[in-house]
């Protein structure tokens, strides 16, 4: 039994050292770019204020037809693709374009507030980074491997990090910073952090292979007993002649029929027979909550609804997935975050402490040969 116990422990080692020494880069920028994202809203709310808030807020708003005027006389080579907006009084509305630009717009005057390349905003590069490393679907493919990878060491490193006796838990869940011996500390830094953050960091692992593999969502269809979702066919407007359909109507009908809503996101026709998209969300604790109508660009018929009130069990987790994914858990707060921030920051030191106790050990081995040899 004993023989049994090291055997598979010595297998588990080599299989954290193989995969801890292959991914352990992409676990740092991964781990360092999601810690930074986790506050992306306050950071976004503290260094662009002015540009998602109007400073002298009026008593209505203007048509999205007139402000949307009013970026194309601005930018008439810009096509927008989605327009976003906070619903409060002084929030701006912000309009993003095919060619990656987020151009802010005073919903009261309809005058330009600012323009935005997203392709060097900050929060925008970090996130990107995260997800593909800016490298297209090449860098796609290795954070898909990466995610995978990461939850098996996880796994691994708790399997390694179990005491043999519960009398050796307490050591195993302490730091002696006190130590002289600095590779003692920095093989405890490794793994007892990586045990307080163990529970978060396999929570962002199993939500990241949500978002990347389709397996993931069949496997969660299965267990909640709905069908497996597919790749429904694009909705389609039929064109009437002499009648158009303007994003003021659908979004008066969205909210007099959905209203409440804390944040919307209109996308206009992107061709002569894409429908009108209409997407709000509402204030939610755990499960996101956010409902979306789909127009008939001519004749306001609406083509569909995705109403939050017909969530299924599937839906309830996967639209909570981003959120615990990120450490937005409305009702936890602030303290989501931090304890995300610090969690992720943890994954980040792993890959370090890790290749240090590797390079440790393999020094180590190198000046044994070579005193033994002196010796003879």
């Amino acid at each position: 039994m004993t023989t049994k116990k090291i055997t598979f422990k010595y297998l588990i080692r080599q299989l954290h050292l193989i995969l801890g020494l292959a991914s352990g880069l992409i676990v740092f920028i991964v781990a360092v770019t999601g810690s930074l994202y986790v506050f992306e809203e306050e950071g976004t709310e503290l260094f662009q204020h002015d540009f998602y808030h109007v400073e002298h807020p009026g008593n209505a708003r203007v048509s999205f037809s007139q402000m949307a005027d009013t970026v194309k006389a601005h930018f008439p080579k810009e096509k927008t693709t989605s327009i976003r907006f906070k619903e409060s009084k002084d929030a701006a509305i912000i309009f993003y374009s095919k060619k990656e630009h987020a151009i802010s717009v005073d919903p009261y005057t309809s005058k330009i507030i600012g323009v935005k390349n997203l392709d060097r905003d900050f929060f925008t590069v970090v996130q990107k980074i995260h997800t593909h490393l800016l490298l297209g679907d090449v860098g796609s493919a290795i954070i898909k491997c990466n995610v995978l990878i990461f939850l098996i060491m996880c796994i691994s490193g708790l399997i390694l990090w179990w005491p043999k006796q519960k009398r050796f838990f307490k050591r195993a869940v302490t730091i002696n910073f006190k130590s002289k011996n600095w590779k003692l500390v920095n093989w405890e830094l490794h793994s007892v952090l990586g045990f307080y953050a163990l529970l978060v960091l396999l929570i962002i692992s199993v939500t990241g292979i949500f978002f990347v593999y389709d397996s993931a969502k069949s496997t969660l269809a299965f267990l909640t007993g709905q069908p497996v979702p597919k790749k429904e066919k694009k909705l389609k407007s039929k064109p009437v002649k002499g009648r158009h359909y303007s994003l003021d109507e659908a979004y008066q009908y969205m909210s007099a029929t959905n209203g409440g809503a804390t944040e919307t996101f209109l996308s206009p026709a992107t061709d002569s027979v894409a429908p009108i998209r209409i997407l709000m969300r509402y204030p939610y604790a755990i499960v996101r909550k956010q409902s979306t109508l789909y127009f008939n660009q001519y004749t306001g018929r609406v083509l569909k609804a995705e109403l939050y009130k017909d969530y299924t069990a599937y839906d309830n987790i996967a639209k909570s997935n981003y959120d615990f994914h990120t450490g937005r858990i409305r009702a936890l707060g602030i303290g989501s975050k931090i304890i995300y921030f610090l969690s992720g920051l943890t994954a980040a030191s792993l890959p370090v402490t890790g290749f240090m106790i590797w390079w440790g050990k393999k020094r180590k081995k190198k000046r044994v040969p070579s005193a033994l040899a002196y010796a003879d």
